[in-house]
């Protein structure tokens, strides 16, 4: 058995707090068969502590199962341990939350006994593969997140364990939002979803994204906690997941009424119509609609991971070491995450400007915000320097100015191309300023890292 399962097993799932959370259990359900409505009725009841359990503690435990080591100070020893990343990944995420998942899997009957009873068994196995893997999966997100920022050791232990546990619940109520509406879509007669061309059934759609999702939630458990027990991560799981995101996210082009597949129902009605048109107005090639959806979600990948990644300049002296030695291979491995997102948007944006050349404007909006976020990310950088851990919120407060704060200021004096991509008079301008300010801040982080890094 694993180890590390059945020392958080012991500790967590002891006899009296199994008989505590039994107990609180019994008298919810007896308190609900009484009431047959409202709040209390005992499906809603079992529902709402099936996510207190889940979700809303069970992110907490899991976010909790390496920081209550560190704390303990018994992390050092259990690195130094036999125990393998993946070996340590499940042994912490199911040992430090097996109460919870003791509560969650007690609600569980009473949850699908109603579905059971009114659409029939399959309905009620589709809802339970949900509401489980719904639960693994803010678990696993509360449990990464805080991977990541043991990583960039803050030392705000209250705050990091806050922000993990609103990321795992987000991330539940993110998907659950989504598939409750599917009864929305169903009353308005839209019973399927369009992606890549092909309809798929909304109710599937939904579950093999969650599983998908659940999936690479996981993976980047282990990579997190290979890091954390000095394992070297390569570059191509990541580079996997920005071509799977951008691949998935490429698919809803059908929204915009695009037809590229030989979809019939692309551009039937209200916002596919509108788009279909214009894009037809605009000369704008349709296979650009999907790469510009690809190149939104790289760019987001861009700043989530600036923001989260430690960027550590001696690391980053020694990367260019590697470039201007020639050992591009050797860089290429141990490159960052946000390198390589940065790599491949500015990859997708060039291709996008060049399909985009019939229409100047918005080939230089692209090339313009290609500059600005060169320049982003150079702030992101500069703050870690100066800022050490807590530099990345400065960062942000920079960023706030730039884009919202400084372009009112500027807005009388028609000078916002200075700091966003330009209305269309001015868009010329707006790339010019953008990689000035680009290769400007470039130049500001190769001095700062040749002057403050010291040698190894």
């Amino acid at each position: 058995m694993n180890p590390e399962l059945q020392r958080n097993l012991w500790l967590e799932a002891s006899p009296f707090r199994l008989a505590l959370i039994a107990g609180l259990l019994l008298l919810v359900f007896a308190a609900g068969s009484v009431a047959t409505t409202g709040l209390m009725n005992t499906p809603r009841a079992a529902l709402g502590l099936y996510w207190f359990f889940a979700v809303l503690w069970g992110t907490r435990s899991a976010a909790l199962s390496v920081v209550v080591e560190i704390r303990e100070r018994t992390w050092d020893s259990q690195k130094l341990s036999s125990i393998g990343p993946w070996t340590m990944v499940w042994g912490k995420l199911f040992g430090a939350t097996a109460a919870n998942w003791f509560g969650a899997l007690v609600c569980l009957p009473f949850i699908l006994w109603p579905v059971w009873h009114d659409d029939g068994a399959g309905a009620a196995l589709l809802y339970g593969v949900i509401l489980l893997s719904l639960g693994v999966f803010a678990q696993a997100v509360a449990l990464l997140s805080s991977l990541v920022l043991i990583h960039r050791q803050t030392g705000n232990w209250r705050l990091d364990m806050f922000l993990c546990q609103v990321a795992g619940i987000g991330a539940a109520f993110a998907y659950y939002s989504l598939w409750s509406s599917i009864r929305a879509f169903r009353e308005s007669g839209t019973t399927t979803l369009a992606w890549w061309g092909h309809d798929f059934t909304l109710g599937s759609f939904h579950l093999v994204s969650l599983l998908l999702f659940l999936g690479w939630a996981l993976i980047g458990c282990w990579r997190a906690m290979r890091s954390e027990l000095r394992f070297a991560n390569g570059p191509y799981v990541w580079l996997a997941y920005l071509a799977y995101v951008a691949v998935y996210a490429a698919g809803f082009y059908a929204v915009f009424g695009v037809e590229i597949l030989g979809n019939p129902s692309a551009a039937t009605h209200g916002l596919r119509a509108t788009g279909a048109r214009l894009i037809d107005e605009n000369h704008i090639p349709p296979i650009s609609v999907p790469l510009a959806l690809a190149g939104l979600i790289l760019m987001g990948s861009v700043y989530g991971m600036a923001f989260l990644e430690a960027k550590d300049p001696v690391r980053l002296r020694w990367l260019g070491d590697q470039i201007r030695t020639g050992r591009w291979y050797s860089a290429f491995l141990a490159a960052e995450c946000w390198m390589l997102s940065y790599a491949a948007t500015l990859i997708a944006g060039l291709a996008l400007a060049i399909l985009w050349a019939g229409t100047p404007a918005a080939a230089l909006a692209v090339l313009a915000m290609l500059g600005f976020m060169t320049r982003d990310i150079c702030i992101f950088l500069l703050g870690r320097m100066f800022g050490g851990p807590k530099g990345d919120f400065g960062a942000l407060g920079i960023l706030a100015a730039l884009y919202l704060l400084l372009p009112t200021l500027l807005r009388h004096a028609h000078a916002t191309f200075l700091l966003i991509p330009g209305p269309h008079t001015d868009s010329l301008l707006s790339v010019m300023a953008a990689w000035a300010q680009g290769l400007g801040f470039c130049y500001w982080v190769a001095r700062v890292i040749r002057d403050r890094a010291p040698r190894s």
